[in-house]
């Protein structure tokens, strides 16, 4: 079960992941080191549990446990 998470920690491990953030104003899109992938993460301080589980389901190229 996931849980919510702090923007900046989700942030952090995409980037530790070797992904790479888009531009966007109330969104920002998330796209994976092999570019097959992405996901959009809302530019809020506090991610939800349900945008949580959507990342880590639209990036199946990541290691597993890679948002710990």
């Amino acid at each position: 079960m996931t849980k919510a998470m702090r923007l900046r920690d989700v942030e952090r491990a995409l980037r530790a992941s070797g992904c790479s953030p888009k531009g966007g104003t109330r969104h920002a899109e998330w796209v994976c080191p092999c570019g097959a992938h992405s996901a959009n993460l809302p530019r809020h301080t506090v991610i939800s549990p349900g945008v949580i589980a959507d990342t880590i389901r639209r990036m199946p190229c990541l290691p597993k446990g890679w948002l710990q």
